[in-house]
């Protein structure tokens, strides 16, 4: 009896993000079905056989639609197969592609452009771009983009907080848009914050450089590795601090720090990890500064216990939802 196998779509992010030669690559590589294997070479196959200068925008649109077919197909319904054949009648029109481009020049016909939605309601979840640029969602996050991504530019719109490693190319900038802010880099590490709850957008950048844009795509300041930009959305000032990176990314390992941050914020982070609602009856706590280090495998009683030590209030949990008095 045949035993059916399902895709390994965390493992095919994985590799995709991966460069060949790197030892991890082959590790992986291994640890894939027969299926997933030919997935993997036939990504591959389009990426090395299609260099003919007039045949890129082919190559692009080729690698789109299969990378939308994966993820859009598979990672959402990760408890079936994506049917094989689809794929691959999808990968053999590249041929078909590079001669209307090498006859032709770049003209393609026309297509109809959708969106792609990646939600990330209670967990942390990571996304591989069709231009191999990786981005990690916060819990409570959405990140949206459309079916032209990667043509001329790479444009992504996000709500919540995400952290992303940008794939380099100075010929296409990447932006992401939070509806107040937009954030353009060309190839770099950063995080943004910017859940639509928040009076502000916090762009922190670890590696590489950045431009924040406003609502007219006018640059209103650039961030070097190490600074943080805080964007007030009532006021549209702009705040540039430094921060320390392992705070702004503690989100990534479950980790929660807090360094002179008021009782209020805390609680909005305790909420998005916990998946509760916390509700402040003593106001006269809500602005009181806080500074300290919560482990992952900390529970919010524990949290809650911690910090009664340096702020006096009582607390009650009641389905899920917790009350300060």
């Amino acid at each position: 009896m045949k035993i059916q196998q399902h895709n390994d779509w965390d493992t095919i992010e994985q590799i995709l993000a991966s460069n060949k030669e790197d030892p991890e690559y082959s590790r992986l590589y291994a640890d894939l079905n027969d299926e997933d294997k030919m997935l993997v070479n036939t990504l591959g196959a389009i990426r090395l056989d299609c260099d003919n200068e007039r045949a890129l925008d082919a190559k692009e649109e080729i690698q789109e639609r299969v990378y939308h077919k994966m993820f859009e197909d598979g990672k959402k319904t990760k408890d079936r197969n994506t049917p094989l054949i689809v794929l691959l009648t999808v990968a053999a029109s590249v041929a078909v592609l590079l001669g209307i481009s090498r006859f032709y020049g770049h003209e393609k016909p026309n297509e109809e452009i959708s969106q792609v939605v990646f939600s990330s309601p209670n967990h942390i979840s990571s996304i591989v771009l069709p231009d191999s640029s990786v981005v990690t969602l916060n819990r409570g996050s959405i990140l949206t983009y459309t079916t032209d991504y990667n043509r001329q530019t790479r444009s992504v719109c996000l709500e919540g907080e995400a952290f992303f490693d940008v794939r380099t190319n100075p010929e296409k900038a990447f932006i992401v848009s939070t509806g107040d802010i937009d954030v353009k880099v060309l190839g770099t590490v950063f995080n943004v914050s910017a859940y639509p709850e928040n009076s502000e957008v916090v762009t922190s950048l670890i590696s590489g450089s950045v431009q924040l844009l406003n609502q007219k795509k006018e640059a209103v300041c650039k961030l070097t590795p190490n600074q943080s930009a805080s964007y007030n959305k009532e006021t549209s000032k702009i705040e540039i601090s430094p921060y320390d990176p392992e705070s702004t990314i503690d989100w990534m390992t479950g980790d929660i720090r807090f360094k002179k941050q008021s009782f209020h914020a805390i609680c909005e982070a305790l909420e998005k990890k916990f998946d509760c609602e916390i509700v402040i009856q003593n106001k006269s706590i809500s602005n009181k500064k806080f500074t300290g280090k919560f482990m992952n495998d900390e529970s919010l009683r524990e949290i809650l216990n911690t910090m009664q030590i340096n702020i006096p209030f009582r607390y009650e949990i009641e389905n899920n939802v917790v009350t300060i008095y």
